[in-house]
Order: structure tokens, then sequence, then C-alpha cells
């Protein structure tokens, strides 16, 4: 289903940012490879000698692109998001409390079979980006496949031969934080659509007229502040951290609460002063 390129140098680095999910195939000839275990799978690492393609004019890459595409508009991928989308309503199903080590460590413990784990974090945001360029916090997506669209010409490439009176589009945030508590930080984590929304308190479009200022005070009521984390984490090969967590709420915590549950851990908080 996937496989990871490690990418070191910054030319690599800035061709891979340009690259988006499902529209770009990539042809790369002469890369290292290696076995993982962390991720318990083959890797590739770009090297001096690697040469990458973006979206060759070559048969087999027509042919994967054309699978992405009809998979696209049979609404594979839409099923899928929806799905996500359902998650945030069974908060209440969600009780198990973890630290960042534990999961850490679970992950590791499983050989790379691990089952998608939900749980609570209570913890905080330790990396929160949201008053830097807003092109790359938010993007826009078809609401027929819910895959990114064109830039450029605001249409989806999957769902082009599908007339345009029955596509549109639709803007949402698409974040991504470094959750922390006392025992360690997990990078990367995903805060997306109506859960961002709910955590910064404001819309896509309240979002944009925000200035500079109030987008740094939004910033700083959520950032190093703890809360109590809602998550669901799966191993994902081609996640750059090889763990992908996705944030399903987060909200201030009760302090109260908090240290009850991390005193019935037998963790010890650590002192802080007022």
């Amino acid at each position: 289903m996937s496989f990871p390129i490690v990418c070191w140098d910054n030319e690599s680095i800035q061709l891979a940012q340009s690259w988006i999910p499902r529209e770009t195939v990539i042809f790369a000839s002469d890369v290292r490879i290696n076995f993982d275990k962390f991720r318990n799978c083959m890797t590739a690492t770009v090297i001096s000698k690697t040469i990458i393609t973006t979206n060759p004019d070559t048969a087999e890459a027509n042919i994967l692109f054309s699978f992405l595409k009809e998979s696209a508009q049979s609404g594979a991928f839409h099923d899928k998001m929806e799905e996500q989308s359902k998650e945030s309503t069974n908060l209440e199903t969600i009780v198990d409390v973890y630290t960042v080590e534990q999961l850490k460590v679970k992950a590791l413990q499983n050989d790379g079979k691990l089952e998608p784990v939900y749980g609570i974090i209570y913890g905080y945001i330790s990396t929160l980006d949201i008053d830097n360029d807003a092109s790359k916090l938010i993007r826009n997506r078809c609401s027929i496949c819910r895959c990114v669209v064109n830039e450029v010409s605001n249409t989806c490439t999957f769902c082009g031969d599908i007339s345009s009176d029955s596509k549109s589009t639709f803007t949402s945030f698409d974040i991504l934080v470094d959750l922390s508590d006392h025992t360690g930080t997990l990078y990367s984590c995903y805060l997306s659509d109506c859960v961002a929304e709910e955590s910064l308190g404001c819309t896509v479009q309240e979002f944009l007229t925000l200035t500079e200022d109030k987008k740094t005070a939004l910033k700083w009521h959520l950032l190093l502040e703890r809360s109590k984390i809602y998550f669901k984490l799966t191993l994902s090969p081609s996640w750059r951290t090889g763990l992908k967590v996705n944030v399903l709420s987060c909200k201030l915590a009760d302090p109260i609460e908090a240290s009850q549950s991390l005193l019935q851990k037998g963790k010890r908080l650590p002192y802080m002063a007022c």
C-alpha cells in the first residue's frame, strides 16, 4: 500500500513538498534500499546519485495514475474520509489513557502489525505553526473524492471527467502539530477539518480574516497548555515518523482530572511554579 522514501538534502526535500497525495506519480532511480526495523518494511533513501522524475510520461506511470483516478471516482477515497470524519462522534467510547512513552513502546513491541490504537493523552501541543503562511495550513478539496485540488485551475485531477455542474470544492484545515507530555513527543500529528476548527475555535473563513497578532494570540491559547487529547494512532511506513496520529479532539484539560488520571498510572507530575 505504500513505500517510504527518506530525503536528507534540501533539494529533494523541497521537491517532495510539491507532491500532492494521490495526484503525483514518482519515478526514482538509484536510491539506496534498506530494511527499516522500526517500520518493519523496506525503505528507500535518496543519495547523491538519485534522480527523481515527477509524473513521467511512461506507460507504467499512466496506468498507475489511471488507477488512482478510477478509485477516486468510484468513491473509495471518499468512503475512507467519511469513516475518519465519523470518528469524532465516538469519543465517549474512548477511555484508555496513555503517555507518549507508552505509545512508542507499544508500537515497537508489535512488529509492524499494530492495530489502530484509540486513546487519550493528557499533554500539550508543543508545535503549532498557525501564524505563518496560511497556504500551508488550508487546502481546497474536491467535494466528490475529497482529494486536494489543483491550486491554479481549482479543478480536481481525478474527477476531471465529471460535469462541473456536479462538482464543488471546500476549504479545510490541514495542520501538522507536535504532541508532548512529560515522557516525550509525538511529531507531525494530523489536526484537520472540523476537529481543527473545534480546537482553534474558528472556521477556516474566520481564520482567514484574523490579523497576524490575533493568529499569534490564538496560537498561544493552546500552545503548551495542558490539554485532553483524543487520538487515533496507526503504524504508517509512508508517514515521516512511522507513526500516524490523527487528533480526534483537543480541549484544555481540567487540572484535577488530568492529575488524578496520571497519578493513577503511577506517574509523578513535575512541580510547577505559579
